[in-house]
Parts: structure tokens; sequence; C-alpha cells
């Protein structure tokens, strides 16, 4: 725990952590105070002076920026004196003065800074008796994903800080001078990096807004999930954005320990595949057939078959929960980890594209493919069930191809599936499941934090189960277990209590931030090489926590 010190603001008495800022503190003690530029997981710059306070000093009272002043022991801080306030309200008329009036087509509205301050610190008459000057540069094409608008840019450089100490990558800045200033790209150099979105998340206005998402859907309509990234293992904590069973976007979710408030454009536009090539209806042979048909089919094959003839794969994309009901089929479950081929760096992303590879060692299910491959030779196996592992995917990998190759001799193949992708085109029979959006589940990222995944909606056909809860009805039906369950959380909140560190958690109160098992990593912490200096500050129910992060 860090030090704490003594501090009054607006007369009233309070301990902040050492070290922090005055926004820090206010934010700490929910105090009201307006700012722009200032952001937690940023250098300070302390250009847009909104955060204006007056502090007292040997000298008397003296205004003060409170993004860019480090509280003291003892420090007297007015947030709301006439001084300050006067100030702030200035502050603010300067920065939209030559703002353009376009509230009710920007993307922004609804979630715009520069909206909420005027209405929270501002609500003066306009004075200004000159016309408006106006910076042009409407809706310019900035990137891949990025579309600019000058005329809105408050020159916070937020932005520029973002390109310059996260991604290293600097593609903006500021040209010209006085009131003329803008925002712009280099030429010939437009915003192009694997984390590009995330300026569009930080823009305190429409300045930088996405082409995924622009125009899209009000802000006010959408309902939000907390949920977390699938496509590495990572696992950043993030929110699933959807209105109408559909998910529009994919925001990241503040956790200090993982991705700060970052995702990669990897994770964030991942949300498109989510509603795209879904599979419905059970397929037998690529041909439809209904839910009643399939649960007959596979109560035959189960009856046909002994229970040691049939195989179990699954892979690094199953939930916990999955993976925990997996444990009861004994002996004949394997694990299928991919080939780890996707993009890694310094900050957030790592090379392996499946988010949950801790769980399998979690359960300790079997990675020993060569035992399920001599099976399948010697004839022992003759049914397989694919649990959502696209193979197909990977089938330049040689293990994988072996795997593949193995499978297509066996009498029956059974594969549950979200997608049709090339796997579901190879299988006898296709089962249809829900996504991890579409349930509720668990995972365990490289660095060993466990995090929910609420469900955030029900599917677009209600007849479409989870997959835990799919194979907890084929245990039940083989005797292999006496409970049912109906939602995954309580399958969840079994398993918890075989594991210490998980006994306290339900799974309606698993941390925001996950919990931090004692397992051992397989990737090592994000940021690693960010030489970004800055000091978190939290306050839990009862009391501060205070995390440095000098990296």
């Amino acid at each position: 725990m860090q030090k704490m010190i003594p501090v009054k603001i607006n007369g009233k008495d309070y301990e902040v952590p050492e070290g922090c800022n005055i926004v820090e503190a206010c934010d700490a003690h929910q105090i009201p105070l307006e700012r722009f530029c200032y952001h937690r997981y940023l250098p300070v710059d302390g250009n847009c002076r909104t955060c204006m306070v007056e502090i007292e000093t040997p000298r008397g009272r003296m205004l003060t920026i409170g993004c860019n002043t480090k509280v003291q022991p003892d420090m007297v801080i007015y947030t709301n004196s006439e001084n300050a306030v006067r100030a702030q309200k200035a502050s603010l008329e300067f920065l939209l003065l030559d703002h353009p009036l376009d509230c009710p087509i920007c993307d922004k509205a609804g979630e715009c800074y520069l909206q909420d301050n005027y209405y929270n610190f501002g609500r003066y008459d306009f004075r200004r008796i000159v016309p408006r000057y106006f910076k042009g540069g409407k809706a310019l094409d900035a990137g891949d994903h990025i579309v600019l608008d000058q005329e809105r840019c408050i020159l916070c450089t937020r932005c520029i800080r973002f390109l310059d100490n996260i991604s290293g990558t600097s593609e903006l800045g500021i040209i010209h001078r006085g009131h003329e200033s803008k925002i712009t790209t280099f030429p010939g150099k437009p915003i192009k990096n694997d984390y590009s979105g995330n300026i569009t998340d930080i823009c305190p206005v429409g300045a930088l807004t996405l082409k995924e998402f622009r125009f899209k859907q009000r802000v006010w309509f959408l309902k939000k999930t907390p949920s977390i990234c699938t496509k590495c293992a990572r696992g950043c904590s993030i929110t699933v954005e959807h209105n109408f069973g559909k998910v529009w976007r994919f925001m990241p979710k503040e956790n200090p320990y993982l991705n700060r408030v970052w995702i990669c454009d990897k994770g964030r536009f991942s949300f498109g595949e989510l509603n795209s090539n879904r599979i419905w209806n059970p397929l037998h042979h690529q041909q439809e057939i209904d839910f009643n048909q399939l649960t007959i089919e596979i109560e035959n094959i189960l009856n046909m078959y002994n229970w040691n003839e049939i195989a179990w794969l699954v892979g690094p994309y199953s939930s916990n929960e999955t993976l925990y009901i997996l444990k009861s089929f004994g002996d004949q479950v394997y694990a299928w980890i991919p080939p780890a081929t996707g993009k890694k760096d310094d900050i957030l992303m790592l090379s392996e594209e499946y988010p949950n590879e801790q769980g399998i060692r979690y359960f300790g299910i079997s990675n020993d493919l060569n035992s399920l491959l001599q099976k399948i030779d010697s004839g022992t196996i003759k049914v397989i069930f694919i649990l959502e592992s696209d193979l197909y995917k990977f089938k330049n990998d040689p293990t994988t191809k072996s795997l593949i190759d193995k499978i297509q001799n066996l009498s029956v193949a059974l594969y549950f599936t979200s997608y049709r992708d090339e796997t579901s085109k190879h299988a006898n029979y296709v089962i249809p499941i829900r996504n991890y959006v579409e349930t509720n589940g668990t995972f365990i990222n490289a660095t060993s934090i466990l995090q929910r995944a609420e469900q955030a909606y029900e599917p677009e056909n209600q007849d479409v189960g989870s997959l835990s809860i799919l194979l907890n009805q084929i245990a039940f039906y083989l005797n292999r277990t006496q409970k049912r369950y109906f939602d995954p959380s309580e399958i969840y909140n079994d398993f918890r209590l075989e594991h210490e560190e998980l006994k306290e958690y339900t799974f309606n109160s698993i941390p925001e931030y996950g919990v931090q098992l004692k397992f051992p990593k397989i990737a090592e912490e994000p940021f690693k090489n960010k030489k970004v200096d800055f000091n978190v500050f939290m306050l839990s129910k009862k009391h501060f926590i205070a995390k440095e992060h000098k990296q």
C-alpha cells in the first residue's frame, strides 16, 4: 500500500496517495473537476487548461492546472472557488469558440467530453462578435480505419501522445500556429499501425472516428456487456456493445493489470466475425436436419459404440466450463493446441491466437496427440467429437495435418461449432453452438488471470445451446454425472470450490480486473518495453489501491 498524505479539498479533509496529482486526488473522492487533455495512461501535457484549481501558497492563493501539479502534504485545494470556476469556464469557452455545431450528426454525440463538460461546468452565454474560423478538413481519410475531422479537433494532443508513446509510430502532428493550428498526418504517412483504433477512444470530441462504426449506431442505444477479447492469449478486457442481437463494436475496458485501456486492431474489429457464416441448424452430410433428429442420431452413436471407442478433441478456444465438464469424460479427452502463427509485439499482441491455452493446463487436459493418433491407427478409436476447433485452418501444420488425415478414416466425426468453416465441410455431423458473447464463461489468459465473459444477448436461434451445457447433457445421459446444469455460470460455481484461490469468488463476484492465479505464466507481462512513466490510482470499496507503472 502506498503512503497516504492529508490534503484539504474545498474545505474538507481527505487522504490521498503520495505522488498523485490534483486531478487524481479529486477523482479518488468523486470531486468533479473538468479536464480534456489529461489521460492517466498517457504522459501529462497540460495544454487545455480546463482543470484549473486554486491552491494556497506562502504568497497567498494561486491558480494552477490540476493535471500537472503533484499533491503535497497538507495542501489546501479549491476546485469550486470563484477564481477557479472563472478560469475553468474561460478555458472551456476558448475551446468552444471555433468548434462546429454539428452534434446531431457527430458520431461522438452521447460520449463527447465537450458536450459533458459544457453542461457540467460551462453553460455560459455565447459572447463572440466576429465570425467563426473554420479550419476545414472535414471527413479526411487518415488511414485504414480512421476518419479525421480537423474542424472538430480541440488540440488536446491525446492522439499524438498515444502514437508517440504507446504504438511508437508517430503518424500525427500539429501544423501551423495560433488559432490556425490543426492536427494532420505527415505527408505520405497515413495512420497505419496495429493499435490505431485506440486514438478514437481517447479523442474527447468527434475529430477521430472509426470507419467501421461511423454512422452505424447511436451510442445511447448500445447495451454494454463486460467480456474478454479472444483473438490472442492476452485476453484483454473489453466491453461488448450490442443492440438488437448484434454486436456493433468492441471497446477496451479498463484493466490496469492487463491491457490498461487499450486493445489491438485485430481484436477490436473481430466483432464482425461473430455475425458472419453462422450455423443455426444441425447438418448431416451438409444437409440440414432438425434438433430432434440430431438428438436421436447422437443417442444412436453413443449407444452403438463403447465409451473407449469415442474420443473428444478440444482446443484452446473453449471456456473453462467446457473443460471442467470434459474432465468427467476420463482419459478419452485430448487437447489440440494449434501452432502460434500470429503477430507478436511488446505491447499487447501475442502470437498464440486463442484465448484459453492456460485453461487446458489448469484443468489437466492431456495434449498428447501421439497417443490419440496411435489409438486411431490401431482401431481403438472409431468416433471423434471435435469441439469448436477448426483443424483445417491449420492444415499446413504437420501435426494437425496428420490428425486430419487420421480423422478422415474414422467411422463418425461430429463437430460442435458456431460457424460454417472448413472443418464443418468435412464432418459427418455439424452441431451448432453459441459463440462466446451469447453465453457465460470464464477464460485464463497467458499471464494466468482468470476473467469472466458475460452473456451479451440471446442468439438468433434460441434452440442453439452452449457447448458446456450440451456436454453436460451427454454426460448426464451416459450416467457419467448426476448433476444437471442449465447455465455455464452454475458450472463455474461448482468447480471454483475445488480450487482454493477461486473459492471466495462466485461467477457474479469475479473482480472486474480478474483473479490472478498462482499458476505458471506462458507469456511476459504486457507493455514490457514501453518507456512511459505514470501512476495509476484506483479507489476500492474500502481503501485506495495504488499501482505504480514504470516500464
